[in-house]
């Protein structure tokens, strides 16, 4: 098994040229980062772009479709195995380099696509502790892609006109087989989102993670005011590997 700094044959971290504030603070919470070096790739700016008629979710959307193609698209090019994909604001856990080292030596070994980060829309399948098999899960600030699945994705988003790229990832994993950590490794900062053009809290973390945080970061002191209210636990089948 290779070293955690070498789990990802590239780490990309997507990034709008009228948003540098947002890629200085990415910078700034890589103290504990763990993988490869992110390497800053240009988004597209959806306002900038022709946007198709049958396009239903917006220019900030169809651009963010567009930045993460020409990721895939370059590490095609490239003949890269595997890729990690960062939005700028992703946020990892403080303790991310003590969580990842455990994530990658428990998860098996058969991935085809992992959510570092995620929204869940279906419960996930316990596979062992710490991770789970993702059903239905979308969001696209921390994910990874290699082999076939890489190929694929690229594929399919290229043809896509109608749904925005997180559904599209997350259909696709009916087929092929996509693991997530639990608790998540990275959540998603808050501030002015590009993609819905509205304020977005912290999101996708656990209660004690965001206020590790908060105790941090000035920007999210609001988490430690939050009451979270857990949901009641489901009680689901695992999932042979």
């Amino acid at each position: 098994m290779p070293s955690i700094r070498e789990f990802f044959d590239r780490v990309v971290v997507v990034n709008l040229a009228r948003r540098p504030e947002r890629l200085a603070q990415f910078i700034s919470r890589l103290q504990n980062w763990p993988f490869r070096y992110p390497v800053r790739q240009e988004a597209v700016d959806g306002r900038t772009v022709a946007v198709p008629d049958t396009w239903r979710d917006g220019p900030g959307a169809w651009g963010c479709q567009l930045s993460h193609r020409t990721v895939l698209d370059l590490a095609h090019q490239d003949r890269l195995n595997s890729v990690l994909i960062l939005e700028d604001d992703a946020y990892p856990v403080v303790d991310i380099a003590q969580r990842a080292q455990r994530f990658v030596q428990s998860v098996p070994d058969d991935w085809d696509c992992l959510m570092l980060g995620a929204q869940h829309l279906s419960p996930p399948i316990p596979v062992c502790d710490g991770v789970v098999r993702c059903v239905a899960s979308n969001r696209t600030h921390a994910f990874a892609v290699r082999g076939k699945f890489l190929r694929t994705l690229r594929n399919v988003w290229s043809l896509n006109k109608t749904d925005h790229c997180d559904l599209v990832l997350s259909s696709l994993m009916r087929v092929f087989k996509a693991y997530s950590p639990d608790p998540l490794l990275i959540g998603q900062d808050g501030g002015e989102s590009d993609v819905t053009n509205r304020y977005e809290r912290l999101r996708f973390l656990t209660p004690p993670q965001a206020d590790q945080i908060a105790s941090r970061d000035p920007r999210h002191a609001f988490e430690k005011l939050v009451v979270h209210v857990a949901k009641p636990a489901k009680s689901v089948p695992r999932v042979p590997v």
